[in-house]
């Protein structure tokens, strides 16, 4: 018989297998991204139907297999129903997972990127700040927390810690004085988007979320951001690409 597990994590994507089968992708804190068969879990009379949905937060009791394991139960410490009521939200939401499956594998020390996720999700729930914002605070911690951050300290060239008001994605970050006239394509970045640039790289995850900055500055760095990931992230995001014909 297959040995036991019980693994703590969140459901990153879904697909059907068959008639009656469910096929999980789950960040978990123990053993990274894994994938799990949830069998004839889509009978109706399967109590599990509910627990093996996107977003799904909780406890996984797990068969483990040679090349994947099987779910035997869950237990739910957070559904995120409010993302799965809200089309916005959920797009987004779905973007934050796909985003993350792209990043981890099997074997990593999760327990930062699992952090990571539930905070931005739980902002996502919570509504307090604009999903835009959300989605660009998460973009700049998910780049630095996987060591492909965008330089906001010191200059990504020379490392002079005396910046300029010109960000080039080609060099990696925000150019010092001297380093400006090598940027490949540069881009203005106003003072405010700066400090918001840095506060993000430098904050913990518990306090991503608890700021807000004007429409003009939401402009400037989704601006950095999508020059930023179209050198650095070899990847179409099918979610990303919804969300950005919403709106």
């Amino acid at each position: 018989m297959s040995d036991e597990v019980v693994l703590n994590g969140i459901v990153l994507s879904t697909g059907l297998i068959g008639e009656y089968d469910r096929r999980l992708v789950i960040l978990t804190k123990e053993r990274g991204k894994i994938t799990a068969f949830a069998k004839g879990v889509r009978k109706t009379t399967n109590q599990l139907i509910s627990k093996c949905q996107l977003f799904v937060m909780g406890e996984f009791t797990l068969y483990e297999g040679k090349n994947a394991y099987t779910l035997k139960n869950v237990n739910v410490k957070e559904y995120f129903h409010e993302l799965t009521f809200d089309m916005d939200k959920y797009c987004y939401g779905s973007y934050f997972c796909e985003m993350m499956s792209y990043f981890t594998h099997e074997g990593d020390r999760a327990t930062d990127y699992l952090n990571l996720l539930f905070v931005s999700l739980n902002a996502l729930k919570k509504g307090l700040i604009p999903a835009k914002l959300i989605r660009l605070i998460y973009e700049i911690k998910i780049l630095d927390v996987f060591g492909q951050g965008i330089q906001s300290y010191g200059c990504p060239i020379c490392g002079n810690d005396k910046l300029s008001n010109v960000f080039d994605a080609h060099s990696g970050g925000v150019l010092c004085r001297n380093c400006v006239n090598k940027a490949f394509h540069p881009i203005h970045i106003s003072e405010q988007a700066l400090y918001t640039l840095q506060y993000v790289n430098g904050a913990s995850f518990g306090s991503l979320y608890n700021f807000k900055v004007s429409d003009a500055i939401i402009g400037e760095l989704s601006d950095i951001c999508k020059e930023f990931m179209s050198i650095y992230i070899d990847k179409k995001f099918n979610s990303l690409q919804i969300i950005d014909s919403l709106t």
